[in-house]
């Protein structure tokens, strides 16, 4: 089955506000074993929309639509559905009742703009919004099923699992998938794509999804196609061969997995961060349970606070400088010094824009690790913004304290990016 998205939203458009529903949708539909194959952004204007969805009703058998269908002026979506369908709108004083009583169940009075929401074209089904107010709305015609959802993420998420997939189902529109995920840091995809490939077996397919220092891989399989045990084979091939590599399967982070090794260990973190400024210790608090292992974190910005908190000599700061490998030692040390930590890890660098230079440029980063073994710091140079030199950080950061408690430090050094350590 071919299927198509589009979303409704000048905002989206304009860059003021992300389409954060397309990747939901494109994830469940995958699952489900329909083929996406194209979205479109339209802008809350009715000729507009009335011809992008002319087009996507004659192209594709599934069209699933989001936003504009509120009770605002822009709020197009069912006048425009009821015309491309050359349907009437009528008013369905049974929904007019139900949005009334959740206006009331919320201690708000509903105005006379906010009944438009009851207005369906001709022979379209309401859908139940058990999260929001707007109704969505389902056809079924000879050739296609059309949804319009709301534009909400959270109502629409809401109904996509409530409302659409199980009519998919019931119509047997849907093949169903297996999949598994493999979550990767450290590796390029590059790498990952020759480590993986020769593994596969027969009907499984890879997709990569690589975010700032990490990759996720999706093995999936189609149940009505293969036998799912070729699948489960494929996966512990490929994990093993991923080695320590790989962090975690499903949906686990690499935060998680973090807290979960030192939990396991039994031994605490303690942080000092400059450059990525407290960034590395929200991560690990967002893990719950995190308490019992994470002592804390000191944000050492200014060179006054690493020298009179975390220690760090001023001879070290005067002849190496705040950027160093050496400074990030002492820093990581001192962190599990005052923090009474057991492991810590430390971050110093130049996110930029500004205060780069040739010996040390915008993006250059220093991460330093103590233990009641060894200091050692690693050296690493990132591109992009400011925010992503940041969460570039983050995640070496983790990774460093990963492999630590893997005793893997040396795969840091092996990489495909020359690093140095001290």
């Amino acid at each position: 089955m071919q299927a198509e998205t589009v979303a409704v939203g000048t905002e989206i458009l304009a860059g003021h506000t992300l389409d954060a529903n397309f990747s939901v949708i494109a994830d469940l539909l995958a699952r489900e074993g329909i083929a996406l194959v194209q979205h479109t952004v339209v802008p809350d204007e009715r000729e507009a929309l009335g011809r992008v969805l002319s087009r996507a009703l004659e192209r594709s058998a599934l069209v699933i639509m989001t936003g504009g269908l509120g009770a605002t002026p822009d709020d197009v979506t069912r006048r425009v559905m009821a015309s491309a369908l050359g349907r009437k709108l009528i008013f369905r004083e049974p929904l007019l009742a139900t949005l009334r009583a959740k206006f009331e169940a919320r201690g708000v009075t509903m105005s006379p703009a906010a009944e438009a929401m009851a207005l369906v074209p001709s022979g379209v089904q309401p859908l139940e919004n058990r999260v929001g107010v707007a109704p969505g709305l389902f056809l079924r015609t000879d050739r296609c099923f059309l949804f319009a959802l709301p534009g909400v993420p959270a109502e629409m998420r809401q109904m996509l699992v409530d409302e659409v997939v199980p009519l998919l189902r019931r119509e047997n529109l849907a093949g169903r998938v297996r999949s598994e995920t493999l979550r990767t840091v450290g590796v390029s995809e590059t790498a990952l794509a020759e480590w993986v490939m020769p593994q596969l077996g027969e009907g499984v397919r890879c997709s990569f999804l690589p975010a700032p220092g990490r990759v996720d891989l999706r093995l999936w399989i189609r149940e009505s196609e293969r036998d799912v045990r070729e699948l489960e084979a494929t996966v512990e091939r490929i994990a093993e061969r991923l080695g320590a590599a790989l962090y975690g399967r499903g949906q686990v982070a690499l935060e998680e997995s973090v807290v979960a090794l030192l939990a396991e260990r039994g031994l605490t973190l303690g942080l000092a961060e400059s450059v990525t400024g407290g960034r590395v210790g929200a991560a690990v608090t967002r893990v719950p349970g995190s308490s019992r292992v994470f002592r804390g974190t000191v944000t050492a910005y200014d060179n006054r606070v690493k020298e009179a908190v975390l220690g760090v000599s001023a001879a070290t700061l005067q002849s190496f400088g705040a950027v160093s490998g050496k400074t990030a030692e002492e820093m990581a040390a001192g962190a599990r010094r005052i923090l009474s930590a057991d492991v810590a890890i430390s971050t110093t660098g130049i996110a930029g824009p500004g205060g780069g230079s040739a010996d040390k440029p915008v993006g250059l980063v220093y991460f330093g690790m103590s233990d009641a073994r060894r200091g050692r710091s690693l050296r690493d140079h990132f591109g992009g913004d400011r925010d992503t030199v940041q969460e570039r950080c983050v995640t070496v950061a983790l990774n460093m304290l990963r492999l630590l408690l893997l005793d893997r430090l040396d795969l840091l050094w092996s990489g495909e990016r020359r690093r140095q350590h001290g």
